[in-house]
């Protein structure tokens, strides 16, 4: 599904995540969006493409957003 995020268009999937509901990514930006299960969504900036796919792929994506998204990256709450 896309949704507009921060002034862009996004393709979010859903990934099976405890606190993560979808993901995104913007390739030409190196922009990651991601959707928590509670709401807020926020925006990763310079994230590798590798790194989104490696989400998309992950058994357990909560896990790997804590331990290499969540602090490696500049991010903002956009809504």
């Amino acid at each position: 599904m896309k949704k507009s995020i921060d002034g862009l268009i996004v393709e979010m999937d859903f990934v099976d995540g405890r606190t993560l509901s979808t993901v995104g990514y913007v390739e030409e930006k190196k922009v990651l969006a991601i959707e928590f299960t509670r709401g807020p969504v926020y925006v990763f900036n310079e994230v590798p493409k590798n790194l989104y796919e490696e989400l998309l792929k992950s058994e357990t994506p909560d896990d790997l957003f804590y331990e290499k998204i969540k602090n490696g990256f500049v991010n903002k709450r956009v809504w």
